[in-house]
């Protein structure tokens, strides 16, 4: 996908410079830049929600994965 984007000389020289001192292009800068932010958002909203439908564990409480597959105390 491509995207143009518009910056102010001052901000595109930073950019650039930031891009070089990376070793790595302008574009794979803003790509990580865009992946990154989305998954802090995915986070933040993962959170949110947790918050708000009370999905809180009990202190000390751990999964335990053989007891979820226990049959026996379903019965």
């Amino acid at each position: 996908m491509q995207i143009t984007l518009t910056l102010d000389e001052e901000a595109a020289a930073r950019a650039q410079a930031l891009a070089e001192r990376s070793q790595t292009s302008l574009d794979a800068l803003f790509g990580e830049f865009l992946r990154h932010a989305t998954q802090v958002a995915a986070i933040d909203e993962f959170r949110r929600l947790a918050r708000e439908q009370g999905a809180c564990s009990e202190p000390g409480w751990r999964f335990d994965r053989e007891a979820c597959h226990d049959r026996s105390a379903a019965q």
